[in-house]
């Protein structure tokens, strides 16, 4: 499970691999509440390299704070730390999201 702690006005969220299960299980089970984030997220990811990514500045932080159980309210923003391959595996995840969404308004 993720490492969620505060350091001066930081929420730092300290992430890998096996955090993605449970972001999936939010996402998949709540995809129309999610659908419009995970689309920000599809479209701006990749000019960020992935990894530098803001999930704040783009207002795409629900999901990641539902389904990790944070609370940015506080402090109002938060620093994602995790491996290179949390970002693209997150990534991939995102871009299937997406595709789901966009069958389920075709639909």
């Amino acid at each position: 499970m993720a490492n969620i702690r505060i350091e001066k006005n930081d929420l730092i969220l300290e992430a890998d691999l096996a955090d993605l299960q449970v972001i999936i299980e939010e996402a998949t089970n709540n995809l129309d509440k999610y659908k419009e984030e995970i689309a920000v997220i599809y479209e701006k990811m990749p000019k960020f390299d992935y990894k530098y990514f803001c999930f704040y500045a783009y207002s795409t932080y629900r999901l990641l704070e539902t389904a990790l159980n944070f609370d940015t309210d506080k402090v109002g923003h938060f620093r994602l730390i995790a491996p290179d391959e949390f970002f693209y595996a997150f990534y991939g995840m995102i871009a299937t999201l997406h595709e789901q969404a966009n069958l389920v308004v075709e639909s």
